[in-house]
C-alpha cells in the first residue's frame, strides 16, 4: 500500500486539470493567501518568539516533505532523475526559505518572497500530474508549493523585513544566474528543469500558441509580469503601511 503510495503504477484519483480537486487545493491556497494579507497587521504583532517558532517548525515541514519525495521514490524504484532532483525553480525557493529561517538569513528571505510566486503560481495552476491524493507527489507538490507559498507571506508579515527595489533586482539577477547554471546541465543530461529547454506538454496542450516563442522568452516574462505584480501590489503597498 505504502508502496503505491509512491509508486502509483495504479492511480485511482486521476488529475484532472482545473477539475474539482485541482480547483479545489487551488482556491484553497487563494483564499489563505487573502486572508494572511487581510490579517497582515494582526499578524505583525503576534510575538516574534512565537512567529519564529511557527516558521522554524513551518521549515521543517518543507525538509521531511523533501526527504519523504526523494527518498520514498528512490526506496520503491520510482525515482526519476529527469525530474526529481532539487533543481526546480521551486524546489531550489523552498530550500533557500528553510535556510533563511533556520539561520535567520533575512538577505534570503527578502528573495523568496518573490521566489514563493514566481515558481509556485505556475505549478498550482498548471501541475503536470497523473493522479492526486492517492500518490505522495500529489502532496509533495501541495506542501512545496501552496503550503510554500503562504508560509513565506505569512514569515514577511510575521517578521516585518523590509523589501526594496534593490531586492527586487537581486531576485532577478538571481533567477538568471540560475537559468545559466541549469541550461547546459539540461542540455548535458537531457532534462528539462526550470523548463529551460521547452514548456511541458500539458500547458502547451492548453496554450498550443505558446510553442511559436523560444522557452526562455516566456519564462523571462512570466516571471517578470509575476514578481512586478508582487512588488507593485504587496511590497509597496507594505512598505508605504510601514511608513505611516
Amino acid at each position: 500500500m505504502i508502496r503505491e503510495f509512491f509508486v502509483n503504477e495504479n492511480p485511482v484519483f486521476l488529475f484532472k486539470p482545473f477539475g474539482f480537486i485541482h480547483n479545489l487545493f487551488t482556491f484553497s491556497a487563494i483564499l489563505a493567501m487573502i486572508i494572511i494579507i487581510m490579517k497582515r497587521n494582526k499578524i505583525a504583532k503576534i510575538p516574534k518568539e512565537k512567529s519564529i517558532k511557527i516558521l522554524k517548525v513551518s521549515a521543517i515541514i518543507l525538509l521531511l516533505n523533501m526527504i519523504i519525495y526523494t527518498v520514498g521514490n528512490i526506496y520503491y524504484g520510482s525515482f526519476d532523475y529527469e525530474n526529481m532532483l532539487p533543481f526546480h525553480l521551486c524546489f531550489i525557493a523552498n530550500y533557500l526559505f528553510m535556510i533563511g529561517i533556520l539561520f535567520k538569513k533575512e538577505s534570503i528571505l527578502k528573495l523568496t518572497i518573490f521566489m514563493c510566486f514566481i515558481g509556485p503560481i505556475p505549478a498550482i495552476l498548471w501541475p503536470d500530474l497523473v493522479s492526486t491524493i492517492d500518490n505522495f507527489n500529489f502532496w509533495q507538490l501541495i506542501i512545496s508549493h501552496h503550503f510554500f507559498m503562504n508560509i513565506s507571506l505569512f514569515s514577511y508579515y510575521a517578521l516585518g523585513y523590509k523589501v526594496t527595489k534593490k531586492d527586487y533586482i537581486k531576485t532577478f539577477i538571481l533567477l538568471n544566474v540560475l537559468l545559466l547554471i541549469v541550461y547546459p546541465f539540461n542540455n548535458l543530461l537531457n532534462t528539462n528543469y526550470i523548463f529551460t529547454n521547452y514548456i511541458p506538454e500539458n500547458v502547451v496542450e492548453l496554450y498550443p500558441f505558446i510553442e511559436k516563442f523560444p522557452p526562455l522568452l516566456v519564462l523571462e516574462v512570466l516571471g517578470l509580469l509575476i514578481s512586478l505584480f508582487i512588488y507593485r501590489f504587496l511590497i509597496v503597498t507594505r512598505n508605504k503601511e510601514l511608513k505611516k
